[in-house]
């Protein structure tokens, strides 16, 4: 996964996938079949993870607010520093593979679509409890989130301060009143 992560799909050699798995040229092509195998699992790796962490974030034992708070408050530490620097796999994925690779695709809207519904549920529960306008549509404004925070690991890349990207937090939070 870090080879990809860091080089991308289509920089990443046969060498340097077999050294960053310790593997032999033959027992890779035994275990994966091919580069395009690999990757792919490794970004079934990274979505997996990326959702269970939202997943805990915001249905954590706290406060809706608070738990979107803390969920994009996680996406500002991401995206700023040698990590925002170093960017988000599944949206470096997105911008050298699609449209063109479907199963990279399929991938790609499967997580933005699982974490726009984690945060619309956090959203309704919010509105339950009195902490968010009930005007809101939950859908629309999960989906302006994930579109919010994706758009803050592009910027990290650029080198945007976590001061910036909190600021962006609390438009956001404001946006939810």
């Amino acid at each position: 996964m870090n080879v990809f992560w860091d080089r991308g799909y289509h920089d990443a050699s046969l060498p340097d996938l077999l050294g960053g798995m310790e593997l032999s040229r033959g027992s890779f092509y035994k275990a994966f079949g091919d580069k395009e195998a690999v990757f792919l699992r490794a970004l079934d790796i990274y979505i997996e993870d990326a959702v269970r962490d939202m997943r805990e974030i915001l249905k954590a034992d706290v406060s809706p607010a608070i738990a979107i708070r803390n969920a994009l408050l996680r996406y500002a530490d991401l995206s700023s520093g040698d990590e925002g620097r170093r960017g988000c796999f599944a949206v470096g994925t997105a911008t050298e593979m699609l449209p063109a690779n479907p199963e990279a695709a399929r991938r790609i809207a499967s997580l933005f679509r699982r974490l726009q519904d984690l945060f619309a549920d956090a959203i309704v529960r919010g509105q339950k409890a009195g902490e968010f306008g009930k005007h809101l549509d939950a859908q629309a404004v999960a989906h302006f989130i994930v579109s919010q925070a994706n758009g803050m690991r592009v910027l990290g890349k650029a080198g945007s301060s976590r001061k910036q990207m909190c600021a962006n937090v609390d438009l956001v939070m404001k946006l939810l009143s």
